[in-house]
């Protein structure tokens, strides 16, 4: 049983749609951000950042989005979403989840978040144009990516960094610099819409994304 502390539409997506992936038994357990629930000792006590989301399985804690979905995944090597570790994709998947989670997912939480960094509204205006800046230019090199070697993230595999990158694609449908305005990650966004798994998440977290 898998236990995942999730907040509706944050970042817990990507392993929510996983677990629905691999058909596992699983329970949700909602932390309202906005009655700011994730300060509570209680939570403080299963994940001391404050943030979702957190995951529980055979009483091991995991945070942060990228290794929750590496453990998930280690966990249920039959379902083929990773790559064994002797194969040479393994490298592009280890690269591709850290990239997304370092570079792209800082990049929209810039743009989102802006009051995080900065406390004055002209520095708050000026992380967003940079923050968006450096969003197209990540979408740019995805895009660039799939136009080569698609039409998933890892060539003809899906994978869990494509469940990662649909969070985000999600995320960014009300940025200034969208996913879903490139032709190859629109494509790949339309794919993974048409899975049971992606479907059923956002129905449980009262979500509609439509290109």
């Amino acid at each position: 049983m898998y236990t995942l502390y999730w907040d509706r539409g944050g970042a817990n997506m990507a392993t929510h749609a996983l677990l629905e992936e691999l058909d596992v038994e699983y329970q949700l357990v909602e932390i309202d951000l906005s009655r700011q629930m994730q300060k509570t000792p209680e939570y403080l006590a299963i994940n001391p950042n404050g943030k979702v989301p957190t995951l529980f399985h055979n009483d091991n804690i995991i945070y942060e989005s990228a290794a929750i979905l590496l453990y998930l995944l280690d966990q249920h090597p039959e379902s083929s979403l990773s790559p064994m570790t002797t194969s040479p994709l393994r490298g592009r998947y280890y690269q591709s989840l850290l990239w997304m989670s370092n570079t792209l997912q800082e990049a929209a939480n810039r743009w989102a978040h802006p009051e995080q960094y900065c406390d004055n509204d002209a520095g708050q205006k000026s992380l967003k144009l940079h923050a968006s800046k450096e969003l197209k230019r990540c979408w740019d090199v995805i895009e660039n990516d799939l136009d080569k070697a698609g039409p998933w993230i890892l060539a003809d595999s899906l994978s869990g960094a494509d469940f990662h990158l649909f969070m985000i694609a999600y995320w960014s449908r009300r940025y200034e610099s969208r996913a879903q305005d490139y032709p190859k990650l629109q494509q790949l966004l339309k794919n993974l819409l048409k899975r049971n798994s992606i479907q059923t998440m956002l129905k449980q977290e009262g979500l509609s994304f439509e290109l």
